[in-house]
């Protein structure tokens, strides 16, 4: 019981994003390797009181399946990616005529749905430079799964890894680069949690290929021997709700403490629960989760990143919470500001922790091997109850479930961790309000390694569209960032 519970917070923990996947059945085996036509021709469809970004087209690349073996025949899977060229105009740089390209190094979802909720990116970056805008999906994610319905197969899954995904951007781009004319013209990377990490690494790794990088809310340091201690997560989490009020904050630390000693039929009662409850497990789960999620997606104004929520979720549900005094009421009433905004649902599943279902099993595997983030709650610092990191649990969870045994120092070894000095033009934006921030890099480097960290900001609002409820601080942000790139790449 302890390993079932140790384990789901550890998956959930690392789990920065869910997505929404499509269902498709693909193909593999031995392509001509090009750019597939377009499928269609698709108006985005932008998240709730946004505006609508640019349209898009739909393409598959046939993309190679093992970038790292040197077989005469490579297998190949379709990897799915969007273009759009609604803003893209050719002009006069170093000598030739060019326009930049924006390219979205995909992460742990559908890419569609990373499109419709990173307008800057889409509109407001592809203006200002006259950009193609590119948006490459992660392999094992969405539609691109390299072995169709077989691609989570033992003997299939270990083409899921960072590196691998990063070799499949570097083969794409000068596959486009030659398509469209763009020879020579800067390329610029972006991405946002997952992704975020992705677009730092991906100019470290491949500076032939990326020019500049925007990394936003991504924790490159989340990992061991980097400095970040393993609490941050949680502690941030729980100043977040301090800052509002701290008797919000005491009181969830008490409806934790009361709820942990409530019998499990009344707590499914109390919560309404979908079905009756049978693990105090899944129960801390859902309630450390929907917590956690609001303070990361804690915007200024209505949204539905994970799930449909007011603007300032985290004042709203202390506001909510402070007409309680019995603790396991006022955890009910932080709960449905995360979970039932809408007031449209009739009962909770304990083992939903957002609307748009994520493609967990993917990130499952990548959670077993390089996507280790040891984060932990000691109860003092934070208002969670305690749970200490466990790598033996998790080696022993990985090795039954997918037969393999977590690296927890091979990320900050291969793409340097901390000692990124030798790299430039990154821009690494986190929000104060995110709990992701505790991972990433909130300090400038030099003058081409550049933090900024957004006061007031949630997960990398600066990748969202403008907003008039925007803090200054992002609207400065996305300034920077804009000014930062012109210089650099000379655009």
């Amino acid at each position: 019981k302890k390993e079932r519970k140790m384990m789901r917070m550890m998956k959930i923990f690392s789990l920065s994003i869910a997505i929404l996947g499509l269902c498709i059945i693909h193909t593999h085996g031995f392509r001509p390797k090009h750019p597939l036509p377009p499928i269609r021709h698709t108006t985005a469809t932008p998240a709730p009181h946004d505006p609508e970004p640019a349209p898009y087209s739909v393409y598959w690349y046939q993309q190679t399946i093992d970038h790292f073996d040197w077989g005469t025949q490579p297998q190949t899977y379709p990897q799915r990616y969007l273009v759009s060229t609604k803003y893209m105009q050719m002009r006069e740089h170093n000598g030739h005529t060019c326009a930049p390209m924006l390219f979205y190094t995909g992460n742990e979802g559908d890419i569609t749905w990373f499109y419709n909720n990173s307008y800057f990116v889409t509109d407001t970056l592809a203006q200002e430079f006259g950009a193609i805008v590119v948006y490459a999906e992660h392999r094992y994610y969405g539609t691109s799964m390299p072995y169709g319905t077989s691609s989570f197969d033992l003997d299939k899954v270990g083409y899921l890894t960072s590196e691998q995904a990063l070799a499949d951007y570097a083969e794409l781009i000068p596959v486009l680069q030659t398509q469209y004319g763009l020879w020579g013209c800067p390329v610029i990377a972006a991405g946002g949690s997952y992704g975020g990490m992705l677009a730092a690494w991906f100019r470290i790794k491949y500076p032939n290929i990326v020019d500049a990088s925007l990394a936003a809310s991504a924790p490159i340091l989340q990992f061991e021997r980097t400095g970040v201690t393993e609490e941050i997560y949680n502690q941030i989490i729980t100043n977040d709700f301090a800052a509002v009020s701290q008797d919000c904050s005491n009181g969830i630390r008490k409806g934790f403490e009361v709820i942990n000693q409530t019998d499990l039929q009344t707590l499914t009662t109390k919560f309404k629960l979908c079905k009756p409850l049978d693990d105090m497990a899944d129960m801390m789960n859902w309630l450390i989760n929907g917590i956690g999620y609001m303070a990361m997606a804690d915007y200024p104004y209505p949204a539905a990143f994970l799930e449909p929520m007011p603007g300032n979720p985290v004042n709203i549900s202390c506001q909510e919470a402070a007409k309680y005094e019995d603790p396991v009421d006022v955890m009910l009433a932080v709960m449905q500001v995360y979970f039932n905004s809408t007031g449209e649902v009739s009962c909770f599943n304990t083992s939903v922790y957002m609307n748009s279902a994520a493609s967990n099993t993917a990130w499952d595997y990548q959670a077993c091997t390089e996507m280790v983030f040891p984060i932990s709650s000691n109860g003092v610092d934070d208002f969670f109850l305690p749970q200490p990191f466990d790598i033996n649990s998790l080696n022993e969870y990985c090795a039954k479930t997918w037969g393999v045994q977590p690296r927890p120092l091979w990320v900050p070894t291969y793409y340097g961790g901390r000692n990124i000095s030798a790299s430039s033009n990154i821009i690494f934006s986190n929000g104060q309000l995110d709990p992701w921030r505790g991972g990433g890099v909130t300090q400038s480097i030099s003058d081409t390694l550049v933090a900024i960290v957004i006061e007031h900001g949630a997960h990398h609002l600066d990748l969202r569209a403008p907003n008039p409820a925007d803090p200054q601080s992002v609207i400065d942000a996305r300034k920077t960032e804009i000014e930062l790139l012109h210089k650099w790449l000379n655009i």
